[in-house]
């Protein structure tokens, strides 16, 4: 087994460095353009809290290894900024499973699935303690601890993937009557996809390290995984949003402003346009996707006055909020 070198700790920290910085200024962006609910504000912080603190630990452990105890780095002996580390890590990811998971609960209210996905990642999270504390209570690298972390690991990227796999379905199979809808469902199930399989493939590029014993590369990947899986929270938050000029281009009817809802950023005060559909922009708790479902032609009043925003005058809308806020919902350009 290869022995941990000065350079890989150092070039760990920089990309967590660069990682955490950008992690500040896309989490204030955000903040100060939107008004996120209680879920999304506390899912933010959070992030933040861990990676801070998984920041200062990865800052240490050089400081530690380098200056402290340079005889460390060829010891067998593990100083305990590694399980603070792990812990970390699998916490971050934690909370970014959490935040799609709650995603596709409210679009599906699919409890089968949900519950699967929140199985799976307890597992891994609760492999991570074990882990964690076993390094605690004897800091030595064993062959046990390697099977442990192999399996958490597994598991975390498993959960990445079955979480992007079922949002893509779901995007897929949501049918509906109005274009720029079909074009921004197919942005959603992109953006699970990407999403899902990059920190994915990150985990499962980190154990293939582990295993065949490229400790350099596999310290990089592992301080900086946690601030992969915040990151991609707030690529979430920001790319769910659009300029409104890129919203009205095009339009000659001018949207009115009102109070508006969405359950991706809960209450706003302007006219904004988001890559959710439209029909999911008014999902509210009560809401599933069944009532996303195109209606059936035969209820649809061939005579009925058709008015340019696509709506029927007539056609019975698919739920209460959908009435109570389509006049503040602006559209996006077909792609």
């Amino acid at each position: 087994m290869s022995n941990l070198t000065a350079s890989s700790l150092l070039a760990g920290s920089w990309v967590n460095m660069v990682l955490y910085g950008t992690e500040l200024v896309l989490s204030a962006f955000y903040l100060i353009n939107s008004r996120p609910n209680a879920f999304f504000r506390w899912s933010l912080a959070i992030s933040l809290c861990i990676d801070t603190v998984c920041t200062g630990v990865v800052c240490y452990n050089v400081y530690l290894y380098l200056i402290l105890e340079p005889e460390a780095l060829t010891s067998e002996r593990q100083p305990w900024t590694l399980p603070a580390t792990i812990l970390c890590t699998y916490h971050a990811a934690l909370v970014e499973q959490v935040f799609f998971t709650y995603r596709y609960w409210q679009i599906t209210r699919n409890k089968f699935i949900t519950s699967l996905i929140c199985a799976i990642t307890a597992a891994h999270v609760a492999l991570a303690w074990v882990l964690g504390i076993g390094l605690i209570m004897n800091p030595v690298v064993s062959q046990h601890g390697l099977n442990l972390t192999i399996i958490a690991a597994t598991l975390c990227a498993a959960t990445d993937l079955l979480i992007a796999i079922t949002m893509f379905h779901t995007m897929r199979t949501i049918k509906t009557t109005y274009t720029a809808t079909q074009s921004l469902l197919r942005r959603i199930s992109i953006q699970s996809v990407a999403c899902g399989s990059t920190t994915s493939i990150f985990t499962i590029i980190m154990v293939s390290l582990l295993v065949t014993h490229n400790l350099e590369p596999f310290t990089v990947i592992f301080d900086i995984l946690g601030r992969l899986y915040t990151l991609t929270i707030l690529i979430n938050y920001i790319s769910l949003r659009k300029p409104i000029a890129h919203a009205t281009t095009g339009s000659t009817q001018r949207q009115p402003r009102s109070r508006s809802h969405s359950f991706a950023f809960g209450a706003t005060h302007t006219p904004r346009s988001f890559t959710v559909p439209v029909e999911l922009s008014t999902i509210n708790e009560t809401d599933s996707i069944r009532d996303l479902r195109s209606p059936p032609p035969s209820k649809i009043n061939p005579h009925s006055e058709i008015d340019p925003s696509g709506f029927s005058h007539s056609q019975k809308p698919y739920s209460k909020s959908f009435i109570k806020h389509s006049s503040s919902i602006e559209y996006l350009p077909t792609s």
